[in-house]
């Protein structure tokens, strides 16, 4: 009985992790002003000390503009990317345009 319980804390546990990222992925607006919200509702003067710090440490940082150009590139679509500035690979290099020929039949 006591293994059960464990292992449902466990699988609970992993489920929302992956719930929290996959909010945070699809969502990053909305899950920076919950996260925010919440470590202000921790981070207050009559809450104890432990709690206080679980505040500080949850308080999000600054965000990016977002948007392309914003140099955020969480999400690879950008072209300019800021981290690439001025690095080549050689296998950027090397890429060719397709070309397209219209295939005509000799018996027609």
């Amino acid at each position: 009985m006591h293994s059960d319980t464990v292992q449902q804390l466990i699988i609970g546990a992993i489920v929302l992790v992956s719930a929290l990222h996959v909010l945070r992925r699809l969502l990053p607006k909305w899950m920076h002003a919950r996260q925010q919200w919440l470590a202000a509702l921790l981070d207050r003067p009559q809450r104890p000390a432990a709690l206080r710090a679980l505040g500080r440490w949850l308080r999000p940082g600054e965000q990016a503009g977002g948007g392309c150009g914003s140099g955020c590139n969480t999400c690879s679509t950008c072209e300019s990317n800021p981290e690439a500035d001025g690095k080549t690979d050689k296998a950027e290099t090397d890429i060719k345009p397709l070309k397209f020929h219209r295939h005509v039949r000799a018996d027609r």
